[in-house]
């Protein structure tokens, strides 16, 4: 077969693929960021400053829709009442700050001054259906500078932007399933698979993901990992290639018996592996 066939039959596949995707994708959820709460202590131009950065950080993950407070007039100071104000502004989840902590220490040796600051945060995300709390997590961030105090703050807090990446990995869960395998080896298994995310959802390549399959257990239908897989190319609003990093064996021979594959995104392991232990 010449590489040219290859590619049209290539081609008829995904478009076909795309076809008879299911039609309930993930999509993004709409975040609002709400005005930080803060200790008295600290200045309000470095609240502002690290609510920015928290809201740069989200941005560039690519994965939420940010609905901005600020467009948001007249929101009631009832916490019920103002929830339910969110809500009918298509807020699904309101991501409320308080700054704790911001210390900054100056170490003067040789002539020359050096700074270390400290700056501790938290963020809570509340289901504005529900009320209900879904989830925390407290950030400290150190910076040494050998400038002035307000560059090592600025540092410090730049932190945040970061910080957003595995947060929002950790917190946002996305979930959909192997729809077809793609390139398969007779040795080990599933190669590159096509999963049920695309765009829409915000998948960026090097998304992380574990693979799930379907098992009855005692007549209730449970999960049991059997792999993983990384996003390789997002090739539509609604589908992603993957490429498979482990249990291409396991995943080829559950999908060959029509076993339902789930996928899970998760955030990448750390050097250590930890990974989204802390989720």
């Amino acid at each position: 077969m010449t590489r040219f066939m290859k590619k049209i039959i290539s081609s008829l596949f995904v478009a076909l693929l795309f076809a008879t995707t299911i039609s309930a994708q993930n999509e993004k959820t709409n975040v609002c960021v709400d005005n930080f709460g803060y200790n008295t202590s600290i200045g309000t131009n470095w609240v502002t400053n690290l609510r920015n950065n928290v809201i740069q950080g989200i941005h560039q993950t690519g994965r939420l829709n940010i609905i901005d407070i600020t467009n948001l007039s007249n929101l009631s100071n009832d916490n019920e009442q103002r929830l339910g104000e969110l809500r009918q502004s298509n807020v699904d989840v309101l991501i409320k700050g308080h700054f704790n902590s911001l210390h900054s220490l100056r170490n003067y040796k040789d002539g020359k001054s050096t700074y270390e600051t400290t700056a501790d945060f938290t963020l809570t995300l509340v289901d504005t259906k529900t009320g209900a709390v879904l989830g925390s997590e407290n950030f400290k961030n150190t910076w040494y500078s050998g400038s002035t105090e307000s560059e090592s703050i600025t540092k410090a807090l730049e932190e945040a932007i970061g910080d957003m990446k595995k947060f929002v990995d950790n917190k946002f869960k996305m979930e959909a399933v192997i729809k077809a395998l793609d390139q398969v080896d007779p040795k080990k298994g599933a190669k590159t698979v096509y999963v049920t995310l695309g765009s829409e959802a915000g998948i960026q390549p090097g998304q992380m993901f574990d693979v799930y399959q379907e098992i009855e257990i005692a007549g209730e239908i449970g999960q049991k990992q059997i792999g993983t897989a990384k996003a390789k190319e997002v090739v539509s609003s609604g589908i992603t290639l993957c490429t498979v990093s482990k249990g291409g064996v396991e995943i080829k021979n559950a999908f060959d018996n029509n076993v339902r594959l789930i996928v899970v995104s998760r955030a990448k392991k750390d050097l250590f592996g930890l990974g989204d232990i802390l989720n």
